[in-house]
């Protein structure tokens, strides 16, 4: 649980980045996805029964989001790559993690 928390942080912050970059105007998305992700790190961090679940339905949201919008994008998309191969990451130690138990 604690690499899935430690994933959960990085992409919260990597949301933060995109926010802190560009601004808050159009960014609202990634600004809900990325407390959305703090407070999920905080949660699979302390044990919670469904952080697994929650995070495998987060994460898959949020990247089909990414995807849909990705052309869309008027700015460099260098952190969204990044974000795709973190939650590419976190999607599959989440399934790991919720089918181990």
């Amino acid at each position: 649980m604690t690499l899935l928390s430690l994933l959960l942080l990085v992409n919260a912050v990597l949301h933060g980045v995109i926010v802190g970059r560009f601004g808050i105007k159009g960014n609202v998305p990634p600004a809900v996805f990325g407390l959305l992700y703090a407070v999920l790190a905080l949660a699979v961090f302390r044990g919670w029964t469904y952080g697994a679940l929650a995070t495998l339905v987060v994460t898959t949201v949020g990247l089909v989001g990414l995807a849909l919008n990705f052309r869309k994008l008027q700015h460099d998309t260098t952190v969204e790559k990044i974000i795709f191969v973190v939650g590419t990451a976190i999607l599959a130690w989440a399934a790991y993690l919720f089918l181990a138990q």
